[in-house]
């Protein structure tokens, strides 16, 4: 998710139970946790997007998709 995180920072993700909006989630995808940037994608779909240009968006239906919780908050290294 560079240059919006970096390898080594701290996040603290928001795991309530809340209507989906578009934002920075951590999600699981299969055996895969990871943090994307999430957004609707038509119904039933959702867009998995990095910040780093190099990984191309990621298109699933939103049932193959479990969002753990809302990244609120990042710390790192200056």
């Amino acid at each position: 998710m560079e240059p919006l995180l970096h390898d080594g920072d701290e996040i603290l993700v928001d795991r309530a139970e809340r209507p989906f909006r578009d934002g920075v989630h951590v999600v699981r995808l299969g055996d895969n946790l990871m943090v994307k940037r999430v957004a609707s994608a038509g119904p039933g779909r959702l867009a998995l997007i990095s910040q780093n240009l190099a990984y191309p968006p990621i298109d699933v239906a939103a049932e193959e998709c479990e969002i753990i919780g809302r990244v609120v908050w990042k710390g790192g290294r200056i």
